[in-house]
């Protein structure tokens, strides 16, 4: 079985501290099936993608070197490239992730270099690892949860880690793919969306924001209209990509550099789009401030359900440090409401589940995401269970909605 350390899985709210650990511990010993033919096929598959970018380097670089060596890396990049450096170690020029994405737009050699390491990374820490992680007994993968691993208070796994597999990325939708349900069973995915924007509405007031959200529109799109001065309908992909950018870095409390380097765009037109999201949520940048006033004045912030974070370098006369400060301060009632959110919701619908004796328990929590195992006859009740639980777990009117989906593996979802 799977032992749980008191220590590891103490619970954030104290109300619901007991059930938490019960719930987090069926779930650890539930485990999930992952079928390590398919990541073996998989792992074939990336060795071959992995010898055609090596040969692209090479044939890109005029000649061969270690990929994975810092000091031939340097050289490639700095003496036979000329590319300027971004910046200086001990040892010479950095060459890492975020030095390879600085140089990715000047020279195609970086730009294939990061391809290789994500790719290897990838194949590394799950298509290879996950299969030697199967319990034999099982079949299945059983992660640990700690409560104590984030400052905001979300929940993270370990041995390991499903948090961070990227669902976004053809690679990573991949390596979902191989877990499944049982035979006769399905996957039953529900995600909060924009959870952290919808509880910034609501911190906020601002009434803009919270009518968006109330009416079911993009908030991401809206957003996009209003910086690009245009209609929704004329929001293009990419620009909504650019709302989106825009409404996660008031969040995390971006600033203009910030965002100019997110979108590589120059600071005047970041400037710009940022005046102008403020100006038309005014509520929003009035919250922003009150609230780093507040952190100013008593040393800490707090979520929506009294759960405190202390920032005391916010009075700090260091400006890198205070700058630093606030940005938490800003940032963790937001994350830390929503992790205290999902928390709640775990536990309401675990105790659901078992009163209604429906044919389903709990996987994973992924972020904002609850990933259960239903029973194929069971799965639409389960699902509906899923949205209005979730959907109620908050006491505040917080404009919460839950995006359901059934699947026949994880890698259907999203």
């Amino acid at each position: 079985g799977v032992r749980l350390e008191r220590e590891r899985l103490a619970g954030v709210l104290h109300d619901i501290e007991m059930p938490l650990v019960e719930v987090l511990a069926d779930m650890e010993l539930a485990g999930i099936r992952v079928l390590s033919t398919e990541l073996a096929a998989y792992s074939a598959e990336m060795e071959l993608k992995l010898a055609a970018l090596e040969a692209e380097i090479y044939a890109l670089a005029g000649r061969q070197f270690n990929i994975n060596s810092t000091k031939q890396l340097q050289e490639v990049l700095f003496t036979w490239r000329k590319l300027a450096p971004v910046r200086r170690t001990r040892t010479g020029f950095s060459v890492d992730m975020d030095v390879l994405e600085a140089l990715a737009g000047q020279d195609p050699v970086p730009e294939r270099i990061l391809a290789h390491r994500k790719l290897a990374k990838l194949k590394s820490t799950y298509v290879d690892s996950l299969p030697r992680l199967v319990n034999e007994a099982t079949g299945r993968v059983h992660t640990h949860y700690v409560q104590t691993g984030a400052a905001t208070g979300r929940l993270s796994s370990k041995d390991p880690n499903l948090q961070n597999i990227p669902v976004r990325e053809e690679e990573g939708r991949r390596i979902r793919r191989a877990f499944v349900p049982e035979p006769g069973s399905v996957f039953v995915s529900a995600d909060y969306a924009q959870v952290e924007l919808a509880i910034l509405a609501y911190l906020s007031g601002d009434p803009i924001l919270l009518g968006a959200f109330k009416a079911g529109k993009d908030v991401h799109r809206e957003t996009a209209a209003l910086v690009f001065g245009t209609a929704e309908d004329a929001v293009t992909p990419e620009m909504r990509r650019v709302g989106k950018t825009i409404n996660f870095g008031v969040i995390y409390g971006q600033t203009a550099f910030g965002l100019s380097q997110s979108l590589k765009i120059g600071r005047a037109e970041a400037d710009r789009f940022i005046k102008t999201y403020f100006e038309r949520f005014a509520g929003v940048d009035r919250w922003l401030k009150d609230t780093v006033r507040s952190a100013g004045e008593k040393g800490y912030v707090e979520t929506l359900s009294g759960r405190r974070r202390m920032v005391p370098t916010i009075r700090s006369s260091n400006r890198t440090e205070r700058a630093a400060a606030e940005r938490v301060a800003v940032n963790s009632p937001i994350q830390g409401t929503a992790a205290d959110l999902i928390k709640v919701a775990m536990v309401r619908l675990a105790r659901r589940l078992r009163e209604e004796r429906l044919a389903a328990r709990l996987l994973l929590s992924v972020h904002d995401e609850i990933v259960l195992e239903a029973e194929e006859g069971a799965a639409d009740r389960v699902a509906a269970a899923a949205k209005e639980t979730m959907e109620g777990a908050s006491e505040h009117p917080i404009p919460l909605a839950v995006q359901v989906e059934q699947g026949d593996s994880w890698g259907a979802f999203h």
